[in-house]
C-alpha cells in the first residue's frame, strides 16, 4: 500500500519506507499542524486512490475527493497585563551636619592664671573642624558677652582685671544660634598688688 500527501497541488511526498501505521500518524500529525492555517482559509479533501493510496489536497481533485471536517483551531485570550506604575525613587535625604565635641582646653575650670599685667591666652578645641562653608562662625563669650573680633579657636585677652571671669566658647550659625558650645568655666586671673605681692581673687 502506497501513501502520499499532496501539498497546496504541487509537492508530493513518498512514505512507502515508513510502513502504514508510521504513515497515518506522520500524515495526522503534519495535517493538524501544517494544514491547520489553511483550513481557517478554505477546506481541507481527501482522495483515497485505487491502488490504497490517500491524497490529502485544498482543492479537490476529482468526484471522489470528501472534504475533511477539522477541528477549528484553540486560540486562547490572555488576560491583558496590569498596569503598573513605577514612582522615581525618592533623593536620598542627606543628614544634617553635626559637630562631635567642642572644649576649652587652656586655661582649665577654676585655674589660676598669674599675670600681673593681665593678659593671658586662652585656646579651644572643634571636632570636626568649623564648617565655614555652612555660614558657621567660632564665638567666645567672656563673662557672658561675646568678645569682638574672637573668631578662631585661639583667644587673645588683654589687660584683664584682676579676680574671677568666666568663659564660653560655642559655634554659632548664620542667624545667631548656638550649633554647639561648652560649659561654662571659671578662672582667676593674680595680678601682683603694689606691694609686691599677688592679690587673691
Amino acid at each position: 500500500m502506497h501513501c502520499y500527501l499532496m501539498m497546496r497541488r504541487t509537492s508530493l511526498v513518498s512514505l512507502d519506507a515508513l510502513g502504514y501505521a508510521a504513515c497515518m500518524r506522520l500524515l495526522l500529525f503534519i495535517l493538524f499542524i501544517s494544514l491547520s492555517f489553511s483550513s481557517s482559509a478554505g477546506k481541507v479533501y481527501k482522495k483515497v486512490n485505487p491502488d490504497g493510496s490517500v491524497e490529502y489536497s485544498d482543492v479537490p481533485q476529482d468526484a471522489t475527493s470528501e472534504p475533511i471536517k477539522l477541528k477549528p483551531i484553540q486560540s486562547i485570550t490572555l488576560p491583558p497585563l496590569p498596569k503598573t506604575t513605577t514612582s522615581p525613587s525618592p533623593a536620598p535625604t542627606a543628614k544634617p551636619f553635626k559637630y562631635e565635641n567642642i572644649s576649652i582646653t587652656s586655661p582649665k575650670d577654676d585655674e589660676g592664671i598669674r599675670s600681673n599685667n593681665g593678659d593671658f591666652t586662652a585656646r579651644g578645641s572643634l571636632t570636626p573642624g568649623l564648617q565655614s562653608d555652612q555660614e558657621h562662625h567660632i564665638q567666645w563669650l567672656l563673662d557672658g558677652k561675646p568678645v569682638p573680633g574672637a573668631s578662631s579657636l585661639t583667644l587673645s585677652l588683654k589687660n584683664l582685671d584682676r579676680g574671677t571671669h568666666q568663659l564660653q566658647l560655642r559655634v554659632v550659625n548664620f542667624g545667631g544660634k548656638a550649633e554647639i558650645e561648652t560649659s561654662t568655666i571659671s578662672f582667676h586671673i593674680l595680678r601682683v598688688a603694689g606691694g609686691g605681692v599677688a592679690a587673691p581673687f
